[in-house]
């Protein structure tokens, strides 16, 4: 989020690697949300460019400006992009207000191509300096992003001791293989849904969230146990 031509659109597109988002000189280009998701910093992260947030006469740009409240309300993080190239205005402070009140946020400094030195911002909130045109603090934003959100600590691993985990793990990997082979393919989503559904299960073989009927067969043929 920010005001209108600070930015937003271009840190969209140099996100993404393409040109997802119309980017012009004249302020207000943006007159809805727009979603793209994306890999960064080890999350995947479903992005809304936002319209530029002011007060308009104009009656399109105004539902924008409404969309764009919303969508803040509704996100995990808010990142507030100003324009280092310009003074800092009363907007961009109620913007970063907005942003410190959500449950994470960070402040871009965007266009740091067109300006060496740094714009003053009060905020509270970690500050990033950074030009989508040259790519120069986008590994940055990445490592800020990762730091607000920490993958847990996956366990060294576990011991299959059975031929049947070990076979259990084996259909996982060839449906989650299956899986991958049909995303590259750009084959339907049902088809990777289910490859995935039939990975998950076997899996839950191990946990004991599922069992196959041919388990249960063999557990009732070697125990004595009640149906």
């Amino acid at each position: 989020m920010g005001r209108p031509n600070a930015g937003k659109s271009s840190l969209l597109n140099a996100l993404l690697g393409y040109e997802r988002a119309i980017v012009t000189a004249v302020p207000g280009t943006t007159r809805d949300t727009i979603e793209e998701r994306l890999r960064f910093g080890g999350l995947c992260l479903r992005l809304t460019d936002t319209a530029g947030i002011r007060e308009t006469e104009d009656e399109v740009e105004r539902l924008g400006v409404q969309r764009s409240r919303a969508a803040l309300e509704g996100a995990e993080l808010v990142i507030a992009v100003v324009d280092g190239s310009r003074d800092y205005t009363g907007e961009d402070r109620e913007i970063l207000r907005a942003a410190e009140r959500a449950r994470h946020g960070l402040v871009v400094l965007s266009k740091r191509d067109l300006s060496a030195a740094v714009a003053h911002v009060e905020t509270s909130l970690p500050v990033i300096p950074l030009s989508s045109v040259t790519g120069e603090g986008l590994d940055r934003l990445e490592a800020a992003i990762a730091a607000l959100f920490p993958l847990p600590q996956t366990p060294a691993g576990e011991i299959l001791t059975n031929a049947r985990q070990a076979e259990a793990v084996g259909r996982a990997a060839e449906s989650l293989r299956a899986a991958l082979e049909a995303l590259d393919q750009g084959l339907t989503p049902d088809l990777v849904l289910t490859e995935s559904e039939t990975a998950m299960s076997a899996l839950g073989e191990l946990t004991g969230r599922s069992v196959r009927q041919d388990v249960t067969d063999r557990i009732f043929q070697r125990f004595c146990v009640g149906k």
